[in-house]
């Protein structure tokens, strides 16, 4: 298929690489027709029945788990590469397992110059960019390993690692706040998609869900629930926070705040000699009327 009739969402990266194939988080690999380093192409073998995202956040980071129940729908056994990507992933960390089984993977830096939203119309495959040395683009990681199912077999796959929360911390007013973003699209290149969790678990230091494209449930203290049995639309974007009276404390802890006071400190003595120099004149006068 031409590039041509590849929907604007779709990933259209810098072509410079030698051509790879790859399924994505999870997808599937295609010859690819351009000169991209990496393509993906819909899987028509291998549906996730379930996948289910824990998210814990603890400081200015946060640890991923996403458990996918795999099944290969065909009489055939299906050896597959894959790969699983994110943004500011954490090196090390990073674990991969099937069938709790640890299993060999790497870890790669990409262009991401575009969303990795997908509409399962018109789309044909995706592409990513082996060209990250532009300090403006963004960049996702890519974690690449291989899957191997038996006919009809089903199986977990474990993918966990560490994210950076961007944004944390940030030095204005709002001195600690964690964004956090999850590619859920690109599981929509396996063949069926039924089920997804994601549960979220937040620390004290960040107790607040302040922004969720998802909508999420409180099911206890510091802790919200996502379920669906389609996957959706778009990515999962959050944003955590402090509570009212923690973000209150951290503006005095502001590093620009300190700065602000250290530069104005002259002026502000001045102005006190010289409102202490005026109410003692005025006084002064008082006595003498």
């Amino acid at each position: 298929m031409k590039l041509k009739r590849m929907i604007p969402l779709v990933l259209v990266l810098l072509m410079i690489c030698a051509p790879q194939v790859a399924y994505a988080n999870m997808a599937a690999p295609a010859d690819p027709d351009v000169g991209s380093s990496i393509t993906f192409q819909k899987n028509e073998e291998i549906s996730v029945q379930s996948e289910v995202l824990d998210i814990t956040v603890h400081g200015a980071k946060a640890d991923l788990v996403a458990t996918y129940t795999m099944e290969n729908t065909t009489d055939e056994r299906v050896v597959t590469p894959s790969m699983f990507l994110s943004p500011n992933l954490e090196e090390g960390g990073v674990q991969v397992q099937v069938q709790g089984e640890d299993v060999p993977f790497t870890v790669d830096q990409y262009a991401l110059n575009f969303t990795t939203e997908i509409q399962m119309e018109d789309w044909q495959y995706l592409v990513l960019s082996e060209d990250a040395a532009d300090p403006q683009g963004q960049t996702v990681d890519a974690i690449r390993f291989e899957l191997a199912l038996e006919p009809g077999q089903q199986s977990q796959v474990v993918v966990s690692y560490t994210y950076r929360l961007g944004g944390y911390p940030d030095y204005d007013f709002n001195v600690k706040r964690g964004d956090l973003k999850y590619y859920l699209r690109p599981a929509a290149l396996w063949k069926d998609f039924s089920s997804l969790t994601i549960n979220l678990y937040l620390d004290e230091e960040m107790p607040v869900l302040a922004y969720s494209n998802l909508a999420f449930e409180k099911v206890g203290p510091r802790t919200y629930q996502y379920t669906s049995d389609t996957l959706p639309e778009e990515n999962l974007s959050i944003t955590v926070d402090e509570s009212w009276w923690q973000n209150i404390f951290s503006t005095l802890r502001n590093p620009y705040l300190h700065a602000v006071m250290v530069s104005l400190a002259p002026v502000i003595l001045m102005a006190l000699v010289c409102v202490f120099l005026i109410v003692r004149r005025v006084r002064r006068a008082k006595k003498h009327q």
